[in-house]
């Protein structure tokens, strides 16, 4: 009852408020063995994670997470008001560019992709994004044709998709901390 009263404060708490007379005409209470209190059990319980990989990869950078992030309320110095952020799934390595305009997101990947084709053995096989339309161009689909990269894109709302923006987190997470 009194655990309860105190909004279920440990037994050895209240028992020192016991032998100290803290609390004024609190009762001498004894610590109960094998208690085990509900409220007090539910609370101290944490919510499972996911598994992290489930398409592990096995060397950057074949797969690549992408976002575009914005606008956001104050521009750059150079008028930049987007960002657009490259996530290596295997090293968790972060690249970010600035961008105008959401059009500029396929520049900023070619870019990218050539800045990680600059050393050897760096390929991205396959670039995951959300259907946020920054990629949604003919010349895009084409370029990775070309390039053989596969496009994945994550859809958010459909809870069957074997991949949600909840799992996929690499780009949803990071874009906050930046």
């Amino acid at each position: 009852m009194w655990h309860k009263r105190f909004e279920h404060l440990r037994f050895s708490q209240i028992r020192k408020a016991c032998i100290f007379k803290t609390v004024r005409d609190l009762p001498d209470i004894n610590i109960p063995e094998n208690t085990i209190c509900k409220p007090c059990q539910i609370s101290k319980q944490t919510r499972a994670h996911f598994i992290e990989k489930e398409g592990s990869t096995s060397k950057p950078p074949e797969l690549v997470h992408t976002d575009l992030c914005g606008p956001s309320r104050k521009k750059s110095p150079h008028g930049e008001e987007y960002f657009i952020l490259f996530i290596d799934d295997f090293s968790r390595m972060c690249w970010m560019g600035l961008v105008k305009h959401k059009d500029e997101a396929f520049e900023k990947f070619q870019a990218f992709k050539a800045l990680l084709e600059n050393e050897p053995d760096q390929k991205i096989k396959c670039l995951r994004s959300d259907p946020g339309g920054e990629f949604i161009w003919d010349e895009f689909f084409d370029f990775c044709e070309q390039h053989g990269i596969k496009w994945e894109i994550l859809h958010h709302k459909d809870s069957s998709a074997k991949w949600s923006g909840r799992k996929n987190g690499s780009t949803n997470g990071s874009r906050y901390v930046i």
